[in-house]
């Protein structure tokens, strides 16, 4: 089965995107946004032109060309000439996996492609952009977790998780609230307190998702996004961005590595509080047990 609205299956050309990744830090900033465009969607390269990719990430067709000449491609039908040698060259992904046996007829694909989703997220882990994102959550003095429609249960879920390590996280609703939890009280300390949002969105993207993140950046406040491998649009607003592979062939978009990426990153905050975070839980058992909740 397809994914309902990204509709294909993805296909992966690692040693492509080695390539990308290895020159992305060196690249010039419009030339990176191709390469991360690329990176994301590498899947979809096949079908795409110069002017198609340059519309989708707003620069010009001749930035999408002096990136290939610097990877050393002639043009988009070198790439894909490239690619397509790539595809015909590789091994199958179960080749010598005993386990594979084990999974239902039709579903080997689907776990292959959840394993490496989640193999990216702890990549990502291990990068120093997760350092950068856990000290933002740590140093702020306020934290809200927001998305909306269909992961909205997951940034509640977020919230609380998160707000079982650190104090002051909410959750966000801004349709509900219409962001009076950023309005300043008479009675709020001088200093503007440091604030931060976490925001979770996937395809097919909320129309508010990037209109909250513009006033996030004009307002100060920190933004990180975790979002799925479509996305290009988050880092017009903030570098913090991780991404999670959602197109594993189910019939609707995967969560189970944007699921990952947030239950690490609540561990991760929660090692910066360890000599309060026991104190913290045991409180909070002791409240669950008075509401006789579990």
């Amino acid at each position: 089965m397809r994914d309902i609205f990204s509709q294909s299956t993805p296909i992966v050309f690692p040693k492509f995107e080695e390539k990308l990744r290895g020159a992305l830090p060196d690249l010039p900033r419009l030339e990176a946004q191709v390469a991360q465009y690329m990176i994301l969607n590498v899947g979809d390269l096949s079908f795409e032109t110069g002017v198609s990719i340059s519309e989708k990430v707003g620069v010009s067709e001749v930035t999408v060309s002096r990136l290939l000449r610097r990877l050393g491609y002639r043009g988009m039908r070198g790439l894909k000439r490239e690619l397509r040698d790539e595809l015909f060259d590789r091994e199958p992904i179960q080749e010598g996996n005993e386990g594979a046996r084990e999974v239902p007829e039709g579903m080997t694909r689907n776990m292959d492609l959840e394993y490496q989703a989640l193999g990216e997220i702890y990549q990502q882990r291990a990068s120093p952009l997760w350092g950068q994102i856990v000290q933002t959550i740590v140093e702020a003095d306020r934290v809200y977790v927001t998305g909306f429609q269909a992961v909205r249960g997951m940034a509640e879920d977020c919230a609380r998780r998160l707000g079982m390590t650190r104090g002051n996280v909410r959750f966000l609703a801004a349709h509900d609230g219409m962001l009076t939890e950023w309005l300043k009280w008479g009675d709020e300390e001088s200093e503007k307190p440091s604030r931060c949002l976490i925001l979770i969105d996937v395809v097919p993207y909320a129309r508010e998702a990037s209109i909250l993140s513009g006033i996030c950046s004009k307002e100060g406040h920190s933004l990180i996004v975790f979002t799925d491998e479509m996305c290009h649009w988050a880092r017009n607003y903030t570098d913090l961005v991780i991404y999670a592979s959602t197109r594993t062939g189910l019939i609707l978009e995967s969560t189970v590595a944007i699921t990952a990426a947030l239950n690490l990153m609540v561990n991760s905050v929660a090692g910066h509080y360890s000599t309060s975070l026991t104190e913290r839980l045991d409180q909070w058992k002791t409240y669950t047990r008075a509401l006789r909740l579990f």
